[in-house]
């Protein structure tokens, strides 16, 4: 009777699961999402895997020095980069939906905002960011107005679904007259100008801009949006005066896919906590 061949070192090797951990760990993001794929055994692995999920950004890592800049998701990095500003950067960056990898064909938007995506689960960042705020502004013929909201604590940190949806959430007109950013906030924060308004000759900043202080040292993520208002109404499609912005029709496409997939748009619920106003001088 023939006996079996025996394997080679390598081939017991890999058939160890804290080699291929090892292994693994060595991976990019991309690189080991695609290895979900190779056989059940590995996609086993992977998902009952504590360290792998972390590494995949699925699951928190709080053992991460929290006094340290947040760990971006490099992966949600490259695909949404506006809404991951340079930890360094010294302008404000703003947030635009053109910057999205995706929205500019139908079928790979289709196929990226299907409820089961698996971006949509992914933390943003490690540590997670789980105290979030949304500070809105406006300037017209009477002065400064602003509104300050928080949300619920995110006790599994912030999902980027959750941050997607919370974007396009904001309606028509902020994506076509306001300036949006995200700014991070706590010990070091981040696209975070110090002032929102400089005090001049013609304007009392100093409560909007005390306001925003305290917002970036107890918040992890403040979301900012606000412009000049006018008198166009985007409600009204034959108002000669309204003129699209680049933004705007990308919002227009995705939320039309949403309404073709049938997907709820289920956003980021927020309280109204402070109110402001200045009138100009």
């Amino acid at each position: 009777m023939e006996l079996p061949a025996k394997q080679p070192a390598s081939t017991r090797a890999l058939a160890l699961p804290e080699i291929i951990t090892s292994i693994m760990h060595q991976m990019d993001m991309r690189t080991l999402i695609t290895a979900q794929r190779v056989c059940q055994t590995w996609n086993n692995l992977i998902k009952s895997s504590r360290s792998l999920q972390q590494a995949l950004f699925f699951l928190p890592d709080d053992t991460l020095d929290p006094t340290k800049p947040r760990i971006y998701n490099n992966l949600l990095a490259e695909i949404f980069p506006s809404f991951f500003p340079h930890i360094t950067s010294t302008s404000t960056e703003q947030t635009t939906l053109t910057s999205i990898t995706f929205v500019s064909n139908h079928k790979p938007l289709k196929k990226y905002l299907q409820p089961e995506a698996s971006w949509r689960q992914m933390l943003t960042t490690n540590p997670p960011i789980r105290t979030i705020g949304h500070l809105s502004y406006a300037t017209g013929m009477m002065g400064l107005t602003w509104t300050q909201q928080k949300a619920l604590p995110q006790k599994h940190g912030l999902r980027m679904g959750t941050l997607f949806e919370m974007l396009i959430s904001l309606d028509r007109y902020d994506w076509n007259n306001s300036s949006i950013w995200i700014s991070f906030g706590g010990e070091r924060p981040v696209n975070a100008p110090s002032e929102l308004f400089q005090t001049g000759y013609s304007l009392n900043a100093d409560r909007i801009n005390e306001d925003w202080q305290l917002m970036l040292h107890e918040m992890d993520f403040v979301l900012v949006s606000g412009g000049n208002t006018d008198c166009t109404d985007p409600t009204e499609v034959d108002d000669p005066e309204w003129v699209k912005s680049d933004d705007e029709v990308v919002w227009e496409g995705v939320v039309a896919c949403y309404e073709e997939l049938g997907v709820k748009m289920s956003g980021l619920p927020m309280e109204t906590y402070n109110e402001g106003w200045a009138m100009w001088e």
